[in-house]
């Protein structure tokens, strides 16, 4: 078994979907017998330091952040260089369009090496229409296999690059998120009362749908006695709209309640027990963890229809799903769902873990790494062949 090199910005402890998703695949190529390093930047350490810890089974290499975009470019592919010679890794896998996968391919083809490319959400979605789309652009055609977490935007980055795209979903442990018993403890604490309760997981910003789920759960809880919990709070961007809100509705947003995501899955799964109904109104998405961690706690959920969210949902079966062009009748989406009884919210909560039994499990997602590892290694050996049969030829 060979070495990968695994390129992220972030990786778990830190938050977000990506980070999470980093350290899961990390694992998993540790756990198949693979010598995992991840390679990535830090916000703490000294400008262009050099960190290296290990977490379990993987190694990880932490580079401090220099304030110019190309130095950092530059050194971020010679660490990630650097590593390969001295771990001997001959796979570089960058979780991410660009700047990730740009680094990868770079360091990748510096190396030697073939390179894989993992397309997650913002880096298509919104990389497209960024200054630095060549670097997307250079990324994914250079790559020896390129990915994507949802079909849509495997189709859609095939079309636009000219290349095969491989859809490789999320996976989520169902054993770890499952329906548990409410934190009464917790719902004391918060006041909540008889009340009901409205969830959204994750990090809440723009892209996430911030500026319909305030006014909207405002909308309701005016008529209705609601509370809001955001398990996952608010990211640092989103302060100055948060603050423009609890201006203009003091008396709601003493009902919105701001929770540390907790890393842990039980006591997550014992958070999400709470919510009577989980909104997720992204704008645009990859395919999130946390709805997946939501589905597979049977929770009830309401979520626009883009990216995964509609390759993980049939409607009026394992949740709702809201189109875009509606989003301003979100109260209304969400008061429906309010409306069944607990038994059909129950129900369709049973249907939407059964997805993720059938379709998202970690094992079936490790099966699909591992495809894709060989797959990159025997390509780049195919080539490697080719080459030296051309290079006979010519000498003949």
């Amino acid at each position: 078994m060979g070495g990968v090199a695994i390129i992220a910005e972030r990786m778990a402890p830190e938050p977000g979907g990506l980070a999470r998703a980093t350290a899961r695949i990390a694992a998993m190529a540790a756990a198949r017998g693979e010598s995992v390093h991840v390679v990535g930047l830090s916000p703490d350490a000294i400008p262009g330091e050099r960190i290296t810890r290990s977490l379990g089974d993987v190694t990880v290499h932490e580079l401090g952040r220099l304030d110019q975009h190309e130095d950092r470019l530059r050194a971020w592919t010679e660490h990630v260089v650097d590593v390969m010679e001295l771990a001997e890794l001959d796979l570089v896998h960058g979780m991410y369009g660009a700047p990730a996968g740009f680094v990868a391919t770079l360091a990748a083809a510096f190396a030697g090496a073939p390179s894989i490319v993992s397309l997650r959400g913002n880096d298509f979605d919104r990389g497209l229409f960024r200054p630095g789309l060549p670097q997307l652009s250079m990324a994914v055609e250079r790559a020896t296999v390129v990915t994507a977490v949802t079909r849509v935007m495997a189709r859609r980055a095939a079309a636009c690059f000219g290349r095969a795209v491989r859809f490789v979903p999320n996976g989520v442990d169902a054993t770890a998120f499952k329906r548990e018993t409410p934190d009464n403890s917790l719902r004391v604490s918060l006041g909540l009362g008889d009340a009901r309760v409205i969830g959204f997981s994750g990090e809440l910003r723009e892209k996430k749908g911030m500026r319909f789920l305030l006014p909207g759960f405002a909308a309701l809880a005016k008529k209705r006695d609601l509370h809001l919990l955001l398990i996952g709070g608010l990211r640092e961007d989103a302060q100055a709209a948060w603050a423009a809100f609890e201006r203009a509705e003091p008396e709601v947003a003493r009902r919105v309640h701001h929770l540390r995501y907790d890393e842990d899955p039980r006591r997550l799964s014992h958070r999400l027990a709470l919510c009577d109904v989980m909104v997720f109104p992204s704008l645009y998405e990859g395919m999130p963890n946390a709805v997946l961690e939501a589905m597979a706690a049977e929770c009830a959920i309401v979520a626009t229809d883009v990216g995964g969210h509609a390759e993980l949902i049939e409607h009026g079966s394992s949740g709702a799903l809201i189109s875009l062009r509606d989003l301003d009748q979100l109260p209304e989406a969400i008061g429906e769902m309010l409306e069944l009884s607990p038994e059909q919210r129950r129900a369709m909560g049973g249907r939407a873990r059964q997805t993720v039994l059938e379709r998202h499990s970690l094992d079936a997602e490790q099966q699909a790494w591992s495809e894709i590892y060989d797959a990159a290694r025997a390509a780049a050996a195919a080539d490697h062949h080719a080459a030296r049969q051309q290079g006979s030829g010519d000498q003949r």
